[in-house]
């Protein structure tokens, strides 16, 4: 009777494990590595709150790029049709701003990208008049550079320059100076380090050169992701310009991008990169830092959770996901769910 009983229980757990396995390979089978299938775990993000709306009174919106956060977990939103930086508290009250357009000290001419160092002082990439400007946490002007400095004895200038990002370790600055079609390594003070992509100005689809250079960030190895808003990829560097790898092709599927191709994030916390997918196809799509599909979230609409050409997101120190939602002239933010 026991001999019974103990090979019941035998058949009845090798038919488990025969019923459970296949299952289990099908669910993880919804990841993509540049186009081919990957066993990773997915992640979701869920619609948490929004905020914004169209205008141009105190946390209303006419053309919102970036957004960025200080030690405190303030928020900085970028305005390309206000010509200005507004700042929030983490749920979106209204704080301050600063700028108007023009070209003198403190004033934009198309405020694109936001970076925080570690001390919370605020660069603004102020692409209209191809300088990067400088502000403490109140909006309060410190310095402006047009040019990278001692730049091997040259003295040229940036030209509409789209993204820049600090490596939070070292200090060192990576901004992509997308008219001369390259990416600029600089140290703390700006001074120039090296270079790479083209040397002549002109655009290109090979590895490890660019066609608009558009969004750039950095992992916690240091390691150099950019995005390019033509060329539908994602391409991975060292952090001197080595070409490492690159993922990605023209198309609406898992790890495919259309073009005009917006910014990317990279949580450096999960070494996770969040691309956003531009206008043809608004959603965000969440990579591994080896090109390894995980989820994606987001559609076209202006729903709770919908996009309309949306164009930058990023994650705060807690992991929340706060995304541009450009067309709908909003703040929107999700949490893993």
């Amino acid at each position: 009777m026991v001999f019974s009983n103990l090979t019941h229980i035998l058949i009845c757990s090798m038919l488990l494990v025969f019923f459970i396995l296949p299952e289990r390979n099908l669910i993880m089978d919804n990841t993509v590595l540049g186009g081919k299938e990957e066993l990773l775990s997915p992640i979701n993000y869920c619609f948490n709150f929004k905020w914004g709306s169209e205008g141009s009174a105190n946390g209303q919106f006419l053309r919102p790029h970036d957004v960025n956060f200080d030690s405190k977990g303030n928020v900085y939103v970028s305005d390309r049709d206000r010509n200005d930086i507004q700042k929030f508290t983490p749920n979106g009250t209204f704080l301050m701003k600063w700028g108007s357009e023009g070209n003198n000290a403190g004033q934009f001419n198309v405020p694109y990208s936001i970076e925080v160092d570690p001390f919370d002082n605020i660069y603004v990439v102020d692409r209209g008049n191809d300088r990067i400007q400088k502000f403490d946490e109140n909006g309060k002007f410190v310095k402006q550079w047009d040019r990278p400095e001692n730049i091997n004895g040259t003295d040229q200038e940036f030209a509409s320059p789209e993204d820049i990002v600090i490596n939070q370790k070292t200090g060192v600055i990576y901004i992509t100076d997308t008219g001369n079609e390259r990416v600029l390594k600089l140290d703390r003070n700006f001074s120039y380090i090296l270079q790479w992509g083209s040397d002549d100005g002109q655009t290109s689809s090979e590895r490890g050169k660019f066609d608009h250079p558009h969004g750039i960030d950095v992992d916690s190895k240091g390691d150099v992701y950019v995005n390019e808003l033509e060329n539908p990829r994602i391409q991975k560097f060292d952090e001197n310009g080595k070409f490492v790898k690159q993922w990605g092709s023209e198309g609406k599927g898992k790890g495919e991008f259309t073009p005009l191709l917006e910014h990317l994030e990279v949580d450096s916390k999960q070494d996770m990169i969040f691309m956003v997918d531009g206008a043809l196809n608004p959603r965000i799509q969440v990579f591994d830092t080896n090109g390894n599909f995980t989820t994606t979230f987001g559609t076209s609409g202006n729903g709770d959770g919908q996009f309309s050409k949306p164009e930058h997101v990023n994650i705060d120190s807690s992991g929340n996901v706060y995304v541009v939602d450009r067309g709908n002239q909003r703040m929107q933010v999700f949490s893993q769910c």
